[in-house]
C-alpha cells in the first residue's frame, strides 16, 4: 500500500514538473515540424507537436521511472529526446522519398532545379565564408511564419525590426534560414524557439558551450550582414 502511495505521488511530482517544461518545448516542436513541412521533408499536418511531445514524456517516464528529481536535469533530457526523435523522424521520412513513383520524383527534381542550394540538407557544421553573403539568392522555400521570423531577429540581436524589412530583405532573410542545413536550423532552434542558453544546447548536443556560441554567432552576423 505504502508503495503504492509512493509510486503516486512520484507520478503527480513528475507530471507536474513536466506541466512546468511544456510551454517552453510547444515552440519548438512547432517550428521544428513547420520547417520539415516547408522542405517537403514530411507531408503537411501529418505529424502534431503534442503527439511527439507527449510521446517523448512516456518514453522518458519509463526510462527514468520517473525518479528524476531535478526540474533543469527533466528539461534538458526531454529537449534531447525530442531532439533525437525529430531527427529519426526526418530522417525515415527522408528515406520513403526513395519509394515514390517516377513521376513524382520527376516532379520534385524539376522543382529543384528552378532552386539555387549551396549546402546541403545533410551537412553538420557552418564555416562563415560558406553564408556569405546570400542576399541575392532567389527565395527557395515558403516564407517563415511573422512570429518565427520576429522570434529570430529578437534572440538574435539584429537591429531592424520586423517592420523595417523591406520585401527584398524578407526574402533574403527566408533565403538564409532556409539555406542553413536541418543540424544548424536544429541548433538556431533550440536557441530561438526552446529559449535555451549556450550550455543547455551543449550538453543536449554533447558539443562544447563555445561550438554552440560560434554556430549561434555566425548566423546572426550572416542575418545581420544581408538585412542591415
Amino acid at each position: 500500500m505504502k508503495e503504492d502511495v509512493l509510486l503516486k505521488r512520484q507520478h503527480n511530482e513528475f507530471g507536474r514538473k513536466i506541466l512546468t517544461i511544456i510551454a517552453q518545448i510547444h515552440p519548438y516542436v512547432k517550428h521544428r515540424l513547420y520547417t520539415a513541412e516547408t522542405r517537403g521533408i514530411i507531408p503537411h499536418n501529418m505529424f502534431n507537436s503534442t503527439g511527439i511531445i507527449d510521446d517523448a514524456i512516456v518514453d522518458l517516464y519509463e526510462k527514468y521511472e520517473g525518479k528524476i528529481e531535478d526540474q533543469q536535469e527533466i528539461k534538458l533530457k526531454l529537449f534531447s529526446l525530442i531532439s533525437k526523435k525529430l531527427s529519426v523522424l526526418f530522417k525515415n521520412e527522408e528515406t520513403h522519398k526513395k519509394t515514390l513513383s517516377t513521376g513524382q520524383i520527376l516532379e520534385i527534381e524539376l522543382k529543384q532545379l528552378e532552386e539555387n542550394f549551396e549546402i546541403t540538407a545533410d551537412n553538420d557544421l557552418l564555416r562563415e565564408d560558406e553564408l556569405d553573403d546570400i542576399s541575392y539568392k532567389q527565395d527557395l522555400i515558403s516564407n517563415l511564419h511573422e512570429d518565427a521570423e520576429k522570434n529570430i531577429i529578437k534572440s538574435l540581436e539584429i537591429e531592424d525590426s520586423r517592420l523595417a524589412i523591406n520585401e527584398d530583405k524578407r526574402n533574403a532573410f527566408n533565403n538564409i534560414y532556409n539555406w542553413l542545413p536541418l543540424k544548424t536550423s536544429n541548433i538556431l532552434d533550440l536557441f530561438v524557439f526552446g529559449k535555451l542558453t549556450y550550455e543547455e544546447i551543449a550538453k543536449i548536443k554533447e558539443v562544447s558551450p563555445f561550438e554552440i556560441k560560434q554556430i549561434i554567432q555566425t548566423v546572426s552576423n550572416t542575418f545581420r550582414k544581408n538585412l542591415n
